[in-house]
């Protein structure tokens, strides 16, 4: 059927042909045609698997007002267009009558039905049995129901074999049930001739037509598809045509008669057809290269129509462009010139820009030097307690007058800041739960002044943001001193961190309870130099250079207020990376990134370098300390020289020199020196091996962010600008001191831990010295000539060079450092039940009586006394 189908439509390419086979499934055919139907097909043309299931579904699509053809079987409701098949009641009556002929009225037939329900099983079998019912020499010797399908019918005729080989006759309802009979027939070896008779005589390979022409079946009812006649009903319907609702088609006996005679003009139809079909593929490839060649054609002469037109045009823009391009030469002339004078001119700006900025840099240093001199001495004698109330008085007169002109210098600097517009981004992950506690707390002592209450809480689930630290340090900074300076005592200021419900954005919100902005103001806030009706001090451009960090980071900046009820200042910022440029990201984690404090809230403006190296000492430490000015250096060796060996060097030269015979155990050093820069002198400290762990102190009057990352790169342990807090100067100093010694004590009692928990408070430097040092003398415990020398000679380093070093970083002698590891090993040893005579020598003392010496005297008791100890555990 589908062979004849497609045939048909070999005449009508314009139609679209969906063809779906269920292979003999009711559920499967089901969804078949619900699919079809949801494709919006014109037509459905189906062979009903069973009558009564599929009736339904065919109704449904009948009732869409679909066009619907049933083939091969009829539905159980009629509701269709039409029906192309044979009359199975006429086959069967045909066969019977056929079987009644070859038997002569006498004789036994075996009966193979279809599938149980369908209406062409019952319909044959009710034709065969009309035909066979009056014939009393005609008897039926069984029945039984193959389903359709060959290797059933197989397996029913082997379980009814007994009864099958009576027959003389067996009518099977198709070809491939005879096929299954016959090969049941054949492996029982049945000698009688039993004549098989199926349905279909299909022609092809394996089918009803080539069997009868093999003698394998006696005879076949041809049982017409009607392929072609379906498609050309659906054509007429489609079409609007008349055409005729029920089409029964003709069938006839085919049996060895006339088999090779039908088999023939089967072949020959389709050789007619392969032929058909190759030149309809013929002609649909001519017509492709017409149609190329025609659009092909048609491009050719639009193009040339447009050739001519735009040829016409070229002309006329030619003779255009001659007296344009005489007029342009003039222009052009007078262009270059100007331009020359522009670029002159821009060669002057530049010019008087780089004198303004070297002003700028120069006249901060030269008002913050002596600001140091006056605020410094000031606060020392403020601290002592036997001056009189009139002279306390002038002295804070005049401090408040200082502190007024440094704020009036930093104003001047921040002015310059932002008229040079080159801040430029280095994001990097912060923790910003630490980060915001921390700019709070460098609030506290203000907060506590003047009683405000502060609060932070974290609305979301980020621990992490990607930011410049140090930019957005300034902003929050800037911010939370504004709600300080506007908020009454006893006010409040709350600190709020929230997401949006994309998770693409946070809010960070600043809020507070003091006197509120005016409406009039709200619009102009953020503008730079604008100072508000209420506004006190300042420059006017801390909201402003605030704004312009936001927006560098992508994000935005706005304000809500009430008159009398407060303010909230909201920053909107993206979440991850993904909006920065590449230049804007660094290379290191928020954990290594330089931290900055914001300018010191108690009026010390001091800036702040987040302290990587941490170390302590005593009033025997030394120091170095690198200033040009005289004034500075005496206060400093004033300041200073009651607690600590002072080495006082007035330029870079010296400091060099002094460096090459003293090994002081802090540096501090001025940037802006007469004969170099005191980043030079921080660049040469770092690098050598020797110097590497001396942490420098920077001590300048240039407070701009490029110094400062700069100093930072160089691995400065502190950063203070001038004019600077003495005391909070002494407290740095002794802070890093501490921390040193404290390190030192924890790596010489305890190495190994230290090697777990403390490398990471150490440069790349030390840290390879240190574990160089670890190793080589691990190795070589055991060996009682290890020395000093020896280990020295393995470090390429000279015996003072290693007595130096390993005192400044573990204040420990060498020979204390090998005692200190093999007593250690020693301790090890003897846990692992290692006897003392096993011990000693494996460790490396000369003798018994020395191990237990030293142990004693390191431990308190005897390494016996500790033996048995470990034993009773």
């Amino acid at each position: 059927m589908l062979e004849e189908m497609k045939r048909e439509l070999s005449f009508n390419p314009d139609i679209d042909f969906l063809y779906r086979d269920a292979h003999g499934d009711n559920n499967v055919q089901i969804n078949q045609i619900r699919e079809l139907v949801k494709q919006d097909i014109d037509l459905l043309i189906v062979s009903p698997n069973e009558a009564e299931p599929l009736t339904p579904i065919v109704d449904s699509v009948f009732q869409r007002n679909i066009p619907v053809i049933v083939t091969d079987r009829k539905t159980s409701s009629g509701q269709y267009n039409a029906y192309v098949g044979a009359d199975n009641l006429a086959i069967g009556k045909l066969a019977g009558q056929y079987s009644r002929t070859i038997l002569q009225n006498n004789g036994s037939i075996g009966l193979v039905t279809g599938l149980s329900g369908t209406s062409a099983s019952i319909e044959r079998e009710k034709g065969f049995m009309q035909q066979i019912g009056d014939a009393k020499g005609i008897r039926t010797s069984a029945i039984i129901h193959g389903g359709w399908e060959k290797n059933k019918a197989y397996l029913e005729t082997r379980r009814h074999i007994d009864q099958m080989i009576q027959s003389d006759i067996i009518f099977t309802f198709n070809d491939q049930m005879a096929m299954g009979v016959k090969k049941a027939l054949d492996e029982a070896q049945i000698k009688k001739d039993i004549k098989i008779i199926g349905v279909d005589a299909l022609p092809g390979p394996g089918n009803g037509l080539e069997q009868i022409i093999q003698g394998k079946m006696f005879a076949s009812i041809l049982y017409p598809t009607g392929g072609a006649e379906a498609i050309r009903t659906a054509l007429a319907i489609i079409n609007h045509q008349n055409y005729r609702r029920e089409n029964i088609l003709a069938t006839s006996v085919i049996d060895k008669t006339n088999a090779e005679l039908l088999a023939l003009q089967s072949d020959k139809i389709k050789q007619q057809q392969l032929d058909i079909d190759k030149r309809q593929e013929f002609i649909t490839e001519q017509n492709k290269i017409y149609q190329s060649q025609k659009s092909v054609l048609n491009v050719l002469v639009v193009s040339l129509v447009l050739a001519v037109v735009f040829g016409g045009i070229s002309i006329i823009v030619i003779r255009s462009n001659w007296e344009k391009n005489k007029h342009l030469e003039i222009q052009n002339s007078e262009i270059l010139a100007q331009q020359k004078q522009i670029v002159e001119m821009n060669s002057q700006i530049q010019q008087a820009a780089e004198i303004k900025n070297n002003f700028f840099t120069n006249i901060s240093h030269e008002f913050k030097t002596p600001l140091t001199l006056i605020i410094a001495p000031i606060e020392d004698l403020e601290l002592r307690k036997d001056l009189p109330e009139e002279v306390k008085e002038q002295l804070s007169r005049v401090k408040r007058n200082a502190k007024k002109l440094q704020r009036l210098v930093t104003d001047l600097i921040d002015i310059h800041r932002i008229s040079k517009s080159k801040i430029r981004l280095h994001a990097s992950i912060v923790y910003i739960d630490p980060f915001i506690q921390q700019v709070i707390g460098s609030f506290k002592p203000l907060f506590k002044k003047n009683r405000i209450s502060v609060s932070y809480v974290n609305k979301t689930s980020l621990k992490e943001v990607w930011m410049d630290e140090y930019l957005m340090e300034q902003v929050l900074s800037n911010l939370l001193s504004n709600a300080i300076k506007h908020t009454s005592a006893s006010g409040r200021i709350e600190i709020i961190l929230e997401e949006n419900n994309f998770k693409d954005y946070f809010y960070l919100r600043v809020l507070d309870n003091g006197l509120g902005i005016a409406p009039v103001d709200i619009e102009h806030i953020f503008d730079p130099f604008y100072q508000g009706a209420g506004s006190r001090n300042g420059s006017g451009i801390g909201l402003a250079y605030s704004k312009q960090i936001v927006e560098l980071h992508h994000g935005q900046i706005t304000v809500s207020s009430k008159p009398g009820h407060g303010s909230i200042f909201t920053l909107r910022m993206p979440i991850g990376n993904g909006h920065y440029e590449p230049a804007e990201l660094t290379g290191f984690d928020s954990g290594e990134k330089q931290s900055f404090q914001q300018q010191d809230l108690l009026d010390t403006t001091a800036k702040v370098v987040d302290n990587n190296l941490s170390f302590r000492s005593n009033k025997s430490k030394s120091i170095m300390i690198v200033e040009d000015n005289d004034e500075i250096r005496d206060y400093l060796r004033s300041l200073l020289e009651q607690d600590y060996n002072l080495f006082l060097a007035k330029d870079a030269q010296q400091a060099t020199s002094m460096m090459k015979t003293h090994f002081p155990d802090l540096v501090i050093t001025d940037i802006m020196l007469p004969d170099g820069s005191g980043l030079d002198i921080l660049k040469d400290i770092k690098a050598f091996y020797q110097t590497a762990h001396i942490p420098v102190i920077l001590l300048s009057a240039l407070a701009n962010e490029e110094t400062m990352l700069e100093g930072s790169k160089l691995m400065a342990d502190d950063y203070i600008t001038k004019p600077f807090n003495a005391e909070l100067l002494r407290i740095r100093i002794s802070n890093i001191l501490q921390s040193r010694h404290q390190l030192k004590e924890k790596y010489s009692s305890n190495v190994e831990q230290f090697e777990r928990t403390q490398a990471e408070q150490v440069n790349d430097s030390d840290r390879r010295f240190l574990n160089n040092l670890s190793a080589i003398v691990e190795s070589k415990l055991s060996d009682q000539r290890l020395s000093v020398d020896g280990i020295a000679n393995d470090l390429h380093l000279s015996r003072v060079q290693l007595y130096r070093k390993v005192k400044q970083l573990l204040d420990c002698s060498v020979n204390e450092y090998i005692v200190e590891r093999r007593l250690k090993k020693a301790k090890s040893l003897m846990a692992e039940g290692l006897t003392i005579n096993e011990i000693f020598s494996s460790v490396g003392f000369s003798s018994a009586s020395y191990f237990a010496s030293a142990f004693k005297r390191k431990y308190g008791q005897s390494p016996s006394a500790y033996k048995k100890e470990l034993d009773k555990k």
